[in-house]
């Protein structure tokens, strides 16, 4: 750590240069209010040769963005803490719950030990390596059954001989959750949503991998490596295990899969907690017999529901509701961007000049949690009725 990371002489009018954006007037902290979050600070770089990455589209996206040490290593508590406020602007309460609770969740305290006392306790990695008490790395994050969970939306399942998932991210399941939003999305493939549950092939097929709170009102729109993939089928039970191009990283299903629904016609095509409820749903339907526990049930729900709280928006949606003035059958819709989720989840990147507008609080999400729970259990008892 430097020395400047401590003490900043504090600036004054005079020297600034004449092309530096204005500094409010009743501005009295130390340094530059405007160089530390500077677009190019936190733009967005792909992990390199010797990064590490977990599991986790939120933490890895961080990284991707530096706001958090873009190797993904040596994260301290505060690390963590700093990194999830001023990248998503989640509350206090929220922040300390999702570090403390993702320390502990790994067996890995979330503090240093004093006095030479970790020489004495360093804890064991499943490798075998040393690490320091209160350090952690994104690949420790992702160990199985801690924060990690089976019934990931765009990654495999943990093998049983395994401590950590793949990280790999499907597109073809990327590409799945667009058929879970409703109102149908415009463009999606009929074969993904008519194919019969019994054509589902379960062979070592090849599947490219992709490596690695103010409402604001939108108008209506003018525009371990195994081959094995376990099935993550489309909303009506289609299959996307499909033949693809591994080098073109293109489905023989679809000419551009899921970047198809990532152009600006689709900006205003918003993904609402009913339908990542459905998404839940239906993931959880395809590991049957297995079953997630109470606890990642709602670690699974959290993760959709933080971010549907830090980008929500809303517009005008088709087919429900009829508008007192056109006579028109429309209704409103709350929800995120379907491209910044698409992209979120498969490049692990925020969207671009995305800013915070508003704090995200522990009972928004609370209550984001609730309402995709009730969807999800809508929809299985509705695929039970069937």
């Amino acid at each position: 750590m430097t020395y400047g990371t401590f003490y900043t002489p504090t600036l004054k009018k005079s020297d600034l240069p004449s092309d530096h954006p204005t500094v409010p007037s009743d501005y009295a902290g130390r340094g530059c209010p405007v160089a530390s979050r500077t677009d190019k600070e936190h733009e967005f770089r792909a992990p390199g040769a010797g990064d590490v990455r977990s599991v986790c589209p939120a933490l890895n996206a961080m990284a991707n963005h530096g706001y958090i040490p873009r190797d993904g290593r040596n994260l301290t508590f505060a690390t963590i803490f700093s990194g999830l406020q001023a990248c998503y602007n989640i509350s206090t309460p929220l922040t300390i719950l999702l570090t403390v609770g993702g320390f502990l969740l790994i067996k890995r305290l979330p503090f240093a030990l004093p006095f030479g006392l970790e020489t004495i306790f360093s804890p064991t990695n499943p490798d075998g390596s040393k690490i320091k008490p209160g350090v952690i790395d994104l690949h420790l994050i992702g160990r199985h059954n801690g924060t990690e969970h089976d019934a990931s939306l765009v990654h495999e399942d943990c093998p049983p001989d395994s401590y950590y998932p793949s990280i790999e991210i499907i597109p073809e399941w990327v590409e799945n959750l667009v058929g879970d939003v409703r109102p149908e999305v415009e463009g999606y493939p009929a074969s993904r949503k008519e194919k019969p549950l019994s054509s589902i092939s379960t062979s070592s097929t090849p599947s490219s991998t992709i490596s690695k709170k103010t409402t604001s009102y939108l108008a209506p729109p003018d525009d371990l490596e195994d081959d094995t993939r376990s099935p993550s089928r489309g909303p009506s039970d289609a299959s996307s295990v499909t033949a693809v191009d591994t080098e073109s990283d293109t489905s023989s299903s679809s000419s551009s899969g899921w970047k198809k629904f990532t152009g600006p016609e689709y900006q205003y095509t918003l993904v609402s907690a009913d339908d990542v409820g459905r998404m839940r749903a239906r993931r959880q339907r395809e590991i049957l017999p297995k079953k997630l526990d109470g606890m990642h049930e709602e670690i699974a729900r959290g993760e959709m529901g933080i971010i549907l709280e830090v980008w929500e928006q809303e517009t005008f949606v088709e087919n429900d509701g009829t508008d007192p003035v056109s006579g028109e059958i429309v209704k409103r819709k709350k929800g995120i961007p379907l491209p910044w989720l698409l992209t979120w989840l498969a490049e692990e990147r925020l969207p671009s000049g995305w800013k915070p507008s508003h704090v995200v609080g522990l009972l928004d999400v609370v209550r984001r949690n609730k309402a995709i729970k009730m969807a999800a259990q809508a929809e299985e008892a509705k695929q039970s009725a069937s």
